[in-house]
């Protein structure tokens, strides 16, 4: 009579394991640098990353995912930050100010998001924008210890980018009109507002535009969504979110992008700008309140399970098969590796 034992895959050409050692290597071989084909074969994603950019697939990534324990450190994330906030606003300020039409401007810093995501979203979770960190936080996507170094990176981000569009414009005009052509692409209510709209308007617009966009970042990078087009998302909303709100107060929902421009535009601008930090944190705030409650951030049953829960499984054996099967049993019920290479990556 057969006894059932629980099995491990043994590769091609391999010595048997010695009796005793089935389960310790299991376990060693069950680890992440030996089980990165096995997950690239089941068509799972990786785990959630600490910030909000979406994880990416392992077939769409150039290198294997980081080993746990190195991710970047918090100076490499700031600075990803500084950076990213930098191309946004530039972008978008630059593209404004030569703007002809309310959607130029909108698409300039839709598509600086869009770079900025790309390039630097894998570093520190691509925020770019204080209320999205508040989002973040809430949701319990991002660590509340980061917020703060995350914040000051934004605003140095945004006041590096206007600081720039300021020099390069007083090389071709006076102080006084670079002053002016900074204000035109400032945000601001009343006086400085085109439409002259008073500051409870401005309050509520400001306020549903920034909560719609934290909720289309948060869902866009949630483990449900698909990761590749998270970007392309994150910067349509921008762009078509900017469209509607910049009759009415030259289009924020960045509390850093709208200091930045304040500080170069001058005291007129930074008298109103507790509204752009006002608005859009709320905003924030009750879209990661929603996010959190609706259960988004959890992933499917089924797909990648918790690395916490992972990690543990794996110090105890539970990753060897559940199931008894005969020692002497082959095909795919006996390989791991190629059951898992069966089953349905859309699962």
């Amino acid at each position: 009579m057969t006894e059932n034992v629980r099995t491990t895959a043994v590769r091609p050409g391999a010595e048997e394991p010695a009796a005793g050692s089935t389960r310790a290597g299991a376990v060693a071989a069950a680890r992440p640098e030996h089980r990165a084909d096995t997950t690239a074969l089941a068509g799972r994603r990786d785990p959630e990353p600490t910030g909000l950019a979406a994880p990416v697939p392992a077939a769409a990534r150039k290198d294997p995912a980081p080993a746990a324990g190195q991710d970047p450190s918090a100076p490499a994330r700031w600075a990803a930050e500084f950076a990213g906030t930098a191309l946004l606003v530039f972008a978008g300020l630059g593209t404004g100010m030569f703007a002809t039409e309310v959607i130029d401007s909108a698409l300039g810093f839709g598509l600086g998001l869009l770079a900025a995501v790309v390039a630097f979203g894998h570093v520190s979770g691509g925020h770019f924008n204080p209320a999205v960190t508040l989002a973040a936080v809430v949701a319990g996507r991002t660590a509340p210890g980061s917020a703060i170094g995350y914040v000051l990176a934004q605003v140095l981000g945004a006041l590096s980018a206007a600081g720039l569009l300021w020099a390069v414009l007083t090389t071709l005009l006076d102080t006084s009109t670079t002053a002016q052509v900074i204000a035109g692409v400032s945000n601001g209510f009343g006086a400085n507002s085109a439409s002259q709209a008073g500051w409870t308007t401005v309050l509520l617009v400001e306020f549903v535009a920034t909560a719609l966009l934290a909720l289309v970042v948060l869902g866009s990078t949630a483990p449900r969504a698909n990761a590749v087009l998270a970007p392309i998302a994150m910067a349509a909303a921008l762009a078509f979110l900017l469209t509607v709100t910049a009759p009415f107060d030259g289009g924020s929902l960045n509390p850093a992008r709208s200091t930045g421009a304040a500080v170069v535009a001058g005291s007129s601008h930074l008298g109103q700008l507790w509204l752009f930090w006002l608005a859009p944190l709320l905003g924030g705030l009750v879209a990661g309140l929603a996010h959190r409650a609706a259960g988004l951030r959890r992933p499917r049953p089924g797909t990648a399970p918790d690395a916490a829960h992972q990690d543990s499984a794996l110090e105890h054996g539970a990753v060897q098969d559940s199931t008894a099967q005969d020692s002497t049993a082959q095909g795919p019920a006996a390989d791991p590796t190629r059951r898992g290479a069966e089953r349905d990556p859309s699962a």
